[in-house]
């Protein structure tokens, strides 16, 4: 056998060592722990306390009760992976560094990167699980606990938030429409886009300046708008007309103020931003932005705070008191800090994929800057 293959197979081996899977070991409970106590905090503020209210007041069966809380839990399962990443590193390599195993390795010559590195690329593994639960199960699972919630009456029109409202409809779980409207007023709905499929391709768009809800027919009124047949061959404009008023049917407010905290998917935030570049409208376009570059951003924060927590793990000195409690005020910050930015992007004061990666970059330069901090004194492996 030649001799570059046997050198190959050697280097691909010799990735994965002894040490990679010591460390795993040690960082699987604390992971498991750190997920576990994030979702359930995260599930309880969010759906546990409002489903048991609805339990309470006799207004949903217990049946339905349960499939809501299987249906929402992805979505919280979905934002506690990144925090369980900053939270799991650092309760990992705390305790190896109080049983002087992480001395013992670098009095070894083994350097902070090295041992780093298998928590790092479980971050990765992380990241991209993130993505796909948050594109393929998150938004099919919550559309379906909406529909369940929906049919509890709610406070009539006061129950529909202000801003960015959005509803899916889905037959046989695939796509056939998609409504979004910028504000609510406390009547009428303002500036609507409306997509409708068929076979997974888009056939009509709709935009209106208003739509009023007419309680008779139990339908909305779409005014001043245009209405644009999509051929679903050459995806050109087959026909273009506009109207003053048209009766449309769509989720009924009591449907919109139950729905429209769901995620959208990069998919559908994608066919926003492309027909809203296409058909002109422009004043809601530069939100769509910032939402879609926000969504490819958000895996990447496992990785980021892997760095940190992996960086604060292997001080044990300076981190005996950072624990549950640490990584919270730590998470908080990032959150905040990540709010402010996307507000300003919102605005338009910043560029879209400025405001929702600046963050991401931040929370990296901080984690490789502490990592390169602590690695001084060490020998690289």
């Amino acid at each position: 056998m030649p001799l570059a293959p046997i050198k190959q197979l050697r280097s691909l081996t010799g990735f994965w060592t002894y040490l990679d899977s010591f460390i795993l070991r040690a960082f699987w409970m604390p992971w498991v722990f750190a997920l576990g106590a994030f979702t359930s905090i995260g599930f309880s503020i969010g759906t546990l306390f409002d489903v048991l209210r609805r339990l309470t007041e006799r207004t949903l069966a217990r049946s339905e009760a349960l499939w809501v809380l299987g249906l929402q839990l992805p979505r919280f399962i979905v934002l506690a992976l990144p925090m369980s990443m900053l939270l799991a590193p650092l309760l990992t390599y705390s305790q190896l560094a109080k049983r002087n195993e992480l001395m013992a390795l670098r009095a070894c010559g083994t350097s902070l990167y090295r041992i780093v590195r298998p928590v790092l690329c479980f971050s990765l593994i992380v990241a991209a699980c993130i993505l796909a639960i948050n594109e393929a199960i998150v938004p099919p699972t919550t559309a379906m606990a909406n529909r369940l919630l929906a049919q509890v009456p709610v406070q009539q029109m006061a129950a529909i938030p202000t801003q960015n409202i959005v509803h899916r409809t889905y037959q046989q779980q695939q796509l056939t429409q998609l409504f979004y409207a910028r504000t609510f007023d406390g009547s009428a709905l303002h500036q609507l886009t409306i997509l409708q499929f068929q076979d997974r391709h888009i056939r009509y768009i709709w935009l209106a300046q208003q739509a009023i809800w007419d309680r008779s027919l139990q339908q909305w009124t779409l005014l001043q708008g245009t209405c644009y047949t999509i051929d679903p061959i050459s995806g050109g404009y087959q026909q273009i007309v506009s109207f003053e008023q048209h009766p449309f049917r769509a989720a009924s407010p009591q449907e919109l103020a139950e729905v429209t905290s769901q995620p959208v998917s990069l998919q559908e935030t994608r066919a926003l931003i492309r027909h809203l570049q296409q058909s002109g409208s422009m004043r809601t376009l530069q939100r769509l932005q910032v939402r879609w570059h926000s969504l490819m951003a958000f895996p990447w924060i496992s990785v980021g705070f892997t760095l940190i927590g992996s960086a604060l793990g292997c001080r044990a000195s300076q981190t005996q008191s950072l624990g549950f409690g640490g990584s919270s005020l730590l998470i908080f910050a990032y959150y905040t800090f990540s709010f402010i930015c996307q507000t300003l992007g919102n605005t338009g004061i910043w560029p879209a994929s400025f405001a929702s990666w600046l963050p991401i970059v931040v929370l990296m330069m901080i984690g490789v800057i502490l990592l390169r901090q602590n690695n001084r004194y060490s020998t690289v492996d």
